[in-house]
C-alpha cells in the first residue's frame, strides 16, 4: 500500500523549462523513502507539490487516498495536518521559546484540547526528541543547531502526523551531528511504525543508512528507484558515481 502516489507530475514556471518533467513515483506507506540527487534536480520542488504548497501544471498527486489537486486552499491547510515537517534550518519561530515552537501546531489543529492537555502533548513530543525541560523556555537563539533540530522535529511530530518530511536535515552539519540526525530520524520512525517518513537528501550515505525505498532525481524525473541493492548493481553512470561518493563518505 502507498502513502503518496505521484503520476506524470509536470511543473514550469516559465512556460518552457520544466523543473519536474514527468515524475511518477509511489511513496510506500509505514516505510522510510529517502530521494536523493544533486542540487537543482527537483526534490524540494516535489516535496513542496506534495504539501500542496505549488500546484503541478499537470499530472497528479493522490496522499492517503485523497487526490491533492481536488482540494481547495482552505482543504489543503486542513488536509497538512497529516503531515509533519522538518525544514533544513529547523525554522523555528525566533520569538517563541523551545514549547511555544512545539505548542504551535497543536494551538491551532487541536483546539478541542485543554491548555494543560495541549502543554502535556509538547512536553512528551520534547521528551520523545531528547530534549529536557532546562531547555523550555530557551529562544531558539539560546539553542546549538542540534537542540534547534530536535526542537524543529518535536514541532513536527505534535500531531502525530502519518507522513513525515525531512528537508535536507544533516546539510551543513559535521560528521558526528550528521549521524545523530540520522539516528533521531530512524528512532522517531520506529516510535510509530505506521507513519511514512520522507527524506529530501544528496547524502547518498545517509540514504543507504535510512532508506528502505530509495529514489534519485535527474532532470526532473526519476531516474533509478529501488533498495540499496539495486543502486550496488546499476550500470547506470550517475548512480555509479553516487554509490562511489557514499563508500567513500563511509
Amino acid at each position: 500500500m502507498n502513502a503518496i502516489e505521484i503520476k506524470d507530475l509536470r511543473k514550469t514556471f516559465d512556460g518552457e523549462k520544466y523543473i519536474l518533467d514527468g515524475i511518477t513515483l509511489n511513496i510506500p506507506k509505514g516505510k522510510i523513502t529517502v530521494i536523493i540527487g544533486f542540487s537543482g534536480t527537483g526534490k524540494s520542488v516535489l516535496i513542496k507539490h506534495v504539501l500542496g504548497l505549488i500546484r503541478p501544471t499537470s499530472g497528479s498527486i493522490n496522499v492517503l487516498g485523497t487526490d491533492i489537486g481536488l482540494l481547495n486552499d482552505e482543504q489543503m491547510i486542513r488536509f497538512r495536518s497529516h503531515f509533519g515537517m522538518l525544514f533544513q534550518d529547523a525554522a523555528l519561530f525566533d520569538d517563541f521559546t523551545t514549547i511555544e515552537n512545539v505548542l504551535f501546531p497543536i494551538q491551532e489543529f487541536r483546539k478541542d484540547l485543554s491548555k494543560e492537555q495541549k502543554l502535556e502533548i509538547a512536553k512528551l513530543k520534547l521528551s520523545q526528541v531528547g530534549l529536557s525541560e532546562e531547555h523550555y523556555d530557551k529562544l531558539p537563539s539560546e539553542l546549538s543547531g542540534g537542540m534547534r533540530k530536535r526542537c524543529g522535529l518535536a514541532r513536527a511530530i505534535a500531531l502525530d502526523p502519518d507522513i513525515l518530511l525531512y528537508d535536507e536535515p544533516t546539510t551543513g552539519l559535521d560528521p558526528v551531528m550528521t549521524e545523530t540526525v540520522d539516528n533521531l530520524i530512524l528512532n522517531t520512525h520506529n516510535h510509530n511504525r505506521e507513519s511514512t517518513t520522507v527524506v529530501i537528501s544528496h547524502d547518498l550515505h545517509a540514504a543507504f543508512r535510512l532508506g528502505d525505498h530509495i529514489a534519485m532525481l535527474d532532470g526532473g524525473k526519476v531516474l533509478l528507484e529501488g533498495n540499496a541493492k539495486t543502486f550496488f548493481d546499476s550500470d547506470i553512470d550517475l548512480v555509479q558515481k553516487f554509490v562511489a561518493k557514499g563508500i567513500k563518505h563511509e
